[in-house]
């Protein structure tokens, strides 16, 4: 992927969810790491990652949903061909759905597949391997088969769907689990994890150890680099992050960076906590004043409908209504209802 490809993937513009897993994963030894270092073992040592080769990643679902985010990939499985549809998921909440999605998913890659003559159904179906990577803050407590969800007198059972979809919830794993996990998929996962300088740092030294392993560690070092500024783009957002250092060119000068940037970070945060405090205390001191002069010139006129509108009201209103409550006898006046 370009330069300019991946600035669009990680455009500051792009939706909160982009945390540029796509850009990632898009790449055969990323996903080849996904699954080493989190799939069933006895899966793994079925494929041959050398035929791992990307598929079209955009479908129209049964709902109309076009999946843009999701990344397919195909790779051979003995005699024939494994779909490995890699579902991202970043929303806040659980999606309790995510089983019927699923199916849709599975359903619309099959119907592509058929649409564009890439199999034969003399021959049957692929096999495709669903694998849903969520980072949420919840835990998932989400049913894995459709088939748990439906409800319906045993004589039925045969004629319902039955799929199940692989579950990678990354703030399941501990950071030592992820640590023992020798692999760049795995301190992408810190990363994302860390809540701090030193849970960064370790995972940017363990990114470091990883990528040195890898066959073609100098573009793996390009793609990861640009990952880790676009990751801490997004978290730091009161900092400017300039263009990373490579982790194969001086990993301990990353670190220093990083530990520079998070504390202008803490700086920053705590100088607007101190100006956001400032300002609501102005704010707060002109209802007050508002209040005590509503009562004085409206004596016994209830105020309570106008509460609303008075707590959600900018400086420059509430000396507006100061000023209004000198020079006028009518409530309404007072906040421009008439």
């Amino acid at each position: 992927m370009s330069d300019a490809a991946m600035m669009n993937v990680n455009s500051p513009d792009a939706p909160y969810h982009d945390t540029g897993y796509k850009y990632l994963f898009s790449h055969a030894e990323l996903v080849q790491q996904l699954l080493e270092g989190f799939a069933p073992p006895d899966l793994v040592r079925c494929l041959d990652f050398s035929t791992l080769t990307i598929a079209n990643g955009s479908y129209i679902t049964p709902a109309m949903k076009q999946r843009e985010d999701d990344v397919v990939w195909s790779v051979k499985m003995g005699s024939g061909t494994l779909y490995l549809y890699l579902l991202l998921e970043f929303q806040s909440t659980v999606d309790a759905a995510m089983p019927v999605r699923m199916l849709q998913y599975v359903a619309a890659l099959y119907e592509a597949l058929i649409k564009d003559k890439h199999l034969d159904l003399h021959q049957g179906l692929p096999a495709v391997f669903t694998i849903v990577l969520y980072n949420g803050d919840a835990r998932w407590r989400v049913a894995g088969n459709i088939r748990e969800m439906i409800h319906c007198p045993a004589i039925l059972n045969p004629y319902q769907p039955n799929m199940s979809y692989f579950l990678l919830d990354e703030g399941a794993y501990s950071q030592q689990q992820l640590s023992d996990t020798r692999n760049a998929v795995a301190a992408v996962f810190s990363m994302e994890n860390a809540t701090d300088y030193a849970s960064a740092s370790a995972a940017i030294r363990h990114m470091a150890q990883a990528v040195q392993q890898m066959p073609d560690k100098h573009r793996m070092d390009r793609v990861l680099s640009r990952w880790i500024k676009r990751h801490l783009q997004r978290n730091l957002p009161q900092v400017m992050i300039p263009g990373s250092e490579g982790l194969l060119e001086d990993t301990s000068m990353l670190a220093t960076n990083m530990q520079k940037w998070y504390t202008q970070a803490h700086d920053s945060g705590r100088q607007e906590g101190r100006q956001e405090g400032r300002q609501e205390g102005k704010l707060e001191g002109l209802r007050v004043v508002l209040q005590q002069m509503l009562e004085l010139k409206f004596p016994g006129c209830d105020v309570s409908g106008y509460q609303k509108l008075i707590a959600g009201a900018s400086e420059a209103d509430l000396v507006r209504y100061n000023l209004r409550v000198a020079v006028t006898n009518n409530l309404d006046e007072v906040f421009g209802m008439l």
